[in-house]
């Protein structure tokens, strides 16, 4: 008989990928002003939070991943595909979402500052929220 041993979940993030683990709060975004590009501050009513899981799958405040999510990022200019190393579960039924094309993020993560680039949209500034 041979023993099999169940595989672990490694839960240690790659090094490209550490910086990003946790929880961030959305804090200004970029916009277009007199044709100059200026950052202004969130006004929305309620916080906004996303998480990036150990092995890069994004999360909302619930735990949910969304169903239109890229597979690849660019984190300070290196490329990293998220490659989910354990269970996902999502906040609708994939099946009925139609997600706009997104292939990458473009993220600049500095300490605790990080600002994401998603696809056509204006750059969003985020401060670490744990």
């Amino acid at each position: 008989m041979i023993n099999c041993k169940k595989d672990k979940i490694d839960a240690q993030p790659d090094e490209i990928m550490k910086p990003l683990v946790g929880k961030w709060y959305l804090t200004e975004v970029e916009q277009i002003v007199n044709g100059e590009k200026v950052w202004v501050p969130f006004a929305g009513y309620e916080a906004i939070y996303t998480n990036f899981r150990f092995d890069g799958v994004e999360l909302y405040e619930n735990g949910k991943a969304s169903c239109c999510a890229p597979k690849t990022y660019y984190i300070n200019n290196t490329r990293y595909e998220v490659v989910p190393k354990k269970e996902v579960s999502y906040s609708f039924d994939c099946s009925l979402v139609d997600c706009m094309p997104c292939p990458s993020y473009t993220i600049e993560v500095n300490g605790n500052q990080m600002m994401i680039a998603r696809c056509s949209s204006a750059r969003s500034k985020y401060l670490r929220a744990e």
